[in-house]
């Protein structure tokens, strides 16, 4: 009787553990995927920068070296040179409460926030 329930115990663990690695499996495809879909739209971006970046310098006087200085200036705005573009958190305009840039509008009141470029959305 022991042996059967220990056999009944055994057989229910590698049940579970079957369906905790069927589950770290279907997590690992949807992070694969996941990924491949944003390096896809990163390529993407890259390819229309670059289109838009030629455009510019084809029709104006502009050079590869004011589209650096641009960059590292735009770089510059958040006061560390690392590549990346950082949002930073503002005041609501209606009750004064720190704001997200992450959010459309206040969690607190509900104002809208204010939109200062087209890239604060993206």
């Amino acid at each position: 009787m022991l042996h059967s329930f220990w056999a009944a115990s055994s057989n229910h663990a590698a049940g579970m553990a079957s369906t905790e690695a069927a589950s770290a499996q279907r997590q690992a495809r949807q992070a694969q995927q996941s990924s491949a879909d944003v390096e896809e739209r990163l390529e993407k971006l890259q390819l229309i920068s670059m289109a838009l970046w030629e455009l510019l310098r084809d029709r104006t006087k502009l050079t590869e070296n004011d589209l650096i200085a641009k960059v590292q200036e735009i770089d510059l705005r958040d006061g560390t040179l690392d590549g990346k573009v950082t949002r930073t958190v503002c005041d609501c305009p209606n009750c004064g409460r720190r704001m997200s840039p992450r959010h459309k509008k206040c969690i607190y009141c509900g104002h809208a926030s204010l939109v200062e470029s087209a890239f604060d959305g993206v």
